[in-house]
């Protein structure tokens, strides 16, 4: 089948994990399925931090290959501002640090198996809408007609706020990471840094690589990002000089209110459907992903590409999704609430009371994309009440359990 730059059964807009997975899915389905991609290549610029779940890379149907996996993870250590220590070490392993450009080439190879076609340097400027429906998108000197049009753009969601979607966007945070050579991070286990100082809004972290390196980077909501990378790398690490960084957007304000329209589906980062706890989205974006593909090549079987046949997509999502999106958006909403002060107090209460066997436990027994289990678990623990109680008062706690 040749590439057709005027029309298409399915358009998929960015090619990007998310817009990938999609397009394998509507294309094994057998419908005529068209990715447009505004960078030359696939897979850059690569700004993620590319640490995915080993359970999730099984649900997204992904086989972390040895040609992906750059080191793998079985546990972290996270510091309060004041540098208390709370450490998990697992002894599986949970997570795989992956070279995201590989991944999204993988992805797009399996795209192409199933009878996708990928077309490279074409930005999409704009949707077309004719009555009320989206019918194509169109770029500069191009268009594309299309039955069901797949916003899979990312985190900008320029698309999708131009005809009334996602407008009420909340959480987005500045993002920038980078990879130094060190010598001082235990192999398998990741850090998690909090504090006002060090990333407002969420946290910065330090990646293991293996052979000396680690990955590095934080997001947060005020603030230049590059700059407090620079200078938590000096704290943490001594480093006088900062390598080249990689930027991007970082989403931990919930998912869109509604991803779908006449003619149109939201997915990924589009629809911002992260993890408000951690700002990842590979893996849960990628869930809906699936879905969106499934439903998309059904809606250009039956002929039917109303508002109404889509809206299956979304209802699935958050009836499968939703209250772990709302447990995440909940958990994050209390911690951009805690002072450094409460965080150093709360870090002290739980070593004090010698719970982190049982955090340990219970990290090691959760899911590391669903956790709304993992919060549930814990707050049913008398001893880890007692400690919230203690140090957050009755209101925080009682709006950890209405998770």
């Amino acid at each position: 089948m040749g590439i057709s730059l005027s029309k298409t059964e399915v358009l998929v807009i960015g090619a990007g994990p998310t817009g990938l997975l999609v397009a394998r899915e509507a294309a094994r389905r057998g419908v005529e399925v068209l990715v447009l991609e505004e960078h030359s290549e696939i897979g850059i610029p690569d700004h993620c931090s590319g640490v995915l779940s080993a359970d999730g890379l099984k649900r997204i149907r992904v086989e972390p290959s040895r040609d992906l996996v750059q080191h793998e993870v079985w546990g972290g250590r996270v510091y309060s501002p004041d540098g208390t220590e709370i450490a998990v070490r697992g002894n599986r392993t949970r997570a795989y640090v992956v070279d995201r450009s590989r991944f999204d080439r993988k992805l797009s190879e399996e795209a192409i198996e199933a009878g996708a076609e990928i077309v490279t340097e074409r930005r999409v400027e704009e949707l077309i809408v004719r009555r009320g429906f989206v019918v194509g998108a169109r770029g500069q000197g191009w268009d594309v007609a299309a039955e069901v049009v797949v916003d899979a753009e990312g985190a900008g969601a320029y698309l999708a706020r131009s005809v009334g979607l996602h407008k009420e966007r909340r959480g987005v945070l500045l993002g920038v990471n980078c990879e130094v050579s060190v010598d001082d991070v235990e192999t398998h286990l990741v850090e998690v840094w909090l504090g006002q100082d060090v990333a407002p809004g969420l946290f910065a972290w330090v990646i293991p690589l293996g052979e000396g390196l680690a990955r590095c980077g934080l997001a947060c909501s005020r603030g230049d990002p590059v700059e407090r990378l620079r200078v938590f790398l000096r704290r943490r690490f001594g480093l006088k000089e900062s390598p080249p960084v990689r930027r991007g957007l970082v989403l931990t304000g919930g998912p869109a209110a509604r991803s779908y329209s006449d003619g149109l589906l939201l997915v990924g980062d589009a629809a911002a459907q992260t993890k408000a706890t951690t700002g990842g989205g590979v893996i849960l974006g990628g869930l809906c992903a699936l879905k969106a593909g499934e439903v998309a090549a059904e809606a250009v079987e039956a002929g039917d590409v109303s508002a109404d046949f889509l809206s299956r997509y979304d209802g699935w999502w958050r009836k499968s999704l939703g209250r772990e999106f709302s447990s995440m958006l909940a958990a994050r909403r209390v911690l951009n609430g805690l002072s450094d002060e409460k965080f150093d107090q709360l870090f002290i209460a739980v070593k004090d009371a010698g719970l982190e066997p049982l955090i340990g436990e219970l990290v090691e027994s959760g899911d590391m994309d669903l956790q709304r289990g993992v919060i549930a678990g814990a707050l049913r623990d008398p001893r880890v009440v007692r400690v919230l109680l203690g140090v957050l008062g009755r209101l925080v706690l009682a709006e950890l359990r209405r998770l």
